[in-house]
């Protein structure tokens, strides 16, 4: 069966563990039975690997702080309590703007309903995945720039974006350039390459121009590993297996045109595929296999070849739309990832109770499958059963993602639509779903600094605090608490603050 893109992505995302085991390279088509059962009831034998991974998060998160606090005088002061407040982490917890983004086009702008949504994101999340596509299907309904020659629209791009920094949360743009036929204009058609790639260059200026110290992160160019070179897009089939010297020439071009216009911010290059495959093998229009394996090391080596060039991106962004892993293959996979030598980036995860249907569907076609974990059907599993499980997923996922050394941001791809549930197209009467204040809770509670401290004869106060923004507040005898920002940087072992307050 010949698979387009989109539909590779959902049947995967609902099977199983595929071609992915990182270190061995052994092909595994379909879970096994174990794994089922781990995944819809959960189990003891990935248990490990979780608390291994909220201890390094506590490592790798977490940096030494010392704050002295001194009056006007300069002196120290002395038995004074502190109390210390996290409000804002430095790593990037994210999702995309695609639904707020519709409302902004479609007229609602200045409604409750986008307040609420926007008031739930920033209450969750520090950063915005902000969909800037050349076009992306004229008959979807996402943000485009350029459907028509001549005709560019930057408005809603520049809205969200602007409502991002106005809110405290790292703007992230993508992506800038996408060789799939769907994300191409189509009037570009009439064009040789070469002319083509100056529409690119142009789009890829200013972009970066426009936008430069107001978007920090791009996703510069966007599954390459499954589209061609834009020379080879008149003879493109799926998947398509481009050569390494064809990536890295025009993805190199795409980092120095942006980085020429904006050298401060991030660029990443993103890919799906690489964790499971469900269906095994696939056959490139050149004949040559194509699997999760195989992209992997594609990946890898494509990373490498760019560094070489002078071109390396800054972040290897990886998708996770495909399939439910256990977290020691989560953990596996960005072991093998991070060969690259590059911080990875997850871009875009979604988990869904249709997704997890599938793959109890799976268990229950054999005899073997019918019975499971004390008997327990899985045929019979309610909808908030499978909510349940497809929450602990989630957890765990971000907590291995958290707590891998090599994780440097980490991006929903439509949290807030299935976390916040709106109860109809027009107006903000709406529910707050239980994943909702899971999430929140473990980036808000568990993952945030929140402490009382008094300070010593030197007027100083030593702890260990997740990395991020904070506020110190010192409180008067008389009078209302001085407050002071501060920063605890990832990047320093100690971060040494010095205080002087207006007190006596």
């Amino acid at each position: 069966m010949n698979l387009n893109r989109r539909n590779f992505i959902l049947k995967s995302a609902a099977g199983a563990a595929g071609a992915f085991i990182a270190k061995t390279g052994a092909a595994q088509n379909f879970y096994s039975k174990n794994e089922y059962g781990n995944l819809l009831f959960g189990s003891s034998n990935d248990s490990g690997v979780l608390e291994e991974a909220r201890k390094n998060i506590r490592k790798i998160r977490q940096r030494d702080a010392r704050i002295q606090f001194l009056n006007k005088n300069g002196q120290p002061l002395k038995n004074k309590e502190i109390a210390v407040e996290q409000l804002n982490h430095q790593f990037l917890f994210g999702d995309n703007n695609w639904k707020m983004s519709a409302m902004v086009r479609n007229g609602m702008g200045d409604t409750d309903r986008l307040k609420y949504y926007r008031k739930r994101f920033s209450e969750i999340l520090n950063s915005l995945n902000t969909t800037v596509y050349w076009t992306e299907r004229p008959r979807n309904d996402a943000a485009k720039t350029q459907d028509f020659q001549g005709e560019v629209q930057w408005d809603d791009f520049e809205e969200s974006v602007n409502w991002a920094n106005a809110n405290g949360l790292t703007a992230k743009g993508h992506p800038m350039y996408w060789t799939v036929p769907k994300a191409i204009p189509e009037w570009l058609a009439k064009y040789p390459y070469e002319t083509h790639m100056k529409f690119v260059e142009v789009r890829i200026r200013n972009l970066a121009a426009r936008f430069k110290n107001r978007v920090k992160i791009w996703d510069a160019v966007n599954e390459m590993l499954w589209e061609p070179h834009p020379k080879n897009l008149a003879k493109r089939q799926w998947p398509w297996w481009e050569t390494t010297e064809n990536m890295v020439d025009y993805i190199g071009k795409v980092i120095s045109w942006a980085r020429e216009e904006d050298p401060n911010a991030l660029y990443a290059i993103n890919d799906y595929g690489l964790s499971s495959t469900k269906f095994g093998d696939k056959t490139a229009q050149n004949g040559k296999l194509v699997n999760a394996q195989v992209q992997r090391k594609r990946y890898v080596e494509l990373m490498k070849r760019l560094g070489e060039a002078g071109v390396s991106p800054n972040l290897m962004g990886i998708q996770c739309h495909t399939g439910w892993l256990t977290p020691s293959q989560q953990m596996a996979f960005y072991d093998e990832m991070s060969e690259a030598g590059v911080p990875l980036t997850v871009t875009e995860f979604w988990a869904s109770i249709n997704e997890l249907k599938d793959i109890s569907q799976k268990a229950v076609e054999g005899e073997e499958w019918k019975s499971f974990a004390g008997n327990k059907k899985y045929e019979n599993l309610s909808d908030e059963e499978l909510e349940e499980i497809r929450d602990k997923y989630i957890l765990d996922y971000l907590t291995c993602a958290f707590g891998h050394p090599n994780i440097h941001s980490f991006y929903f791809w439509g949290f807030i639509g299935m976390a916040v549930q709106f109860k109809n197209e027009y107006d903000s009467s709406h529910e707050i779903q239980p994943i909702y204040q899971k999430v929140h809770d473990l980036i808000h509670k568990e993952w945030k600094t929140s402490l009382t401290l008094k300070t010593d004869e030197s007027g100083v106060v030593d702890f260990r605090g997740f990395c991020g923004d904070y506020s110190a507040q010192i409180k008067p005898e008389n009078g209302p608490a001085i407050g002071n920002k501060f920063d605890i940087d990832n990047n320093k072992e100690l971060n040494s603050v010095v205080i002087k307050t207006i007190l006596t």
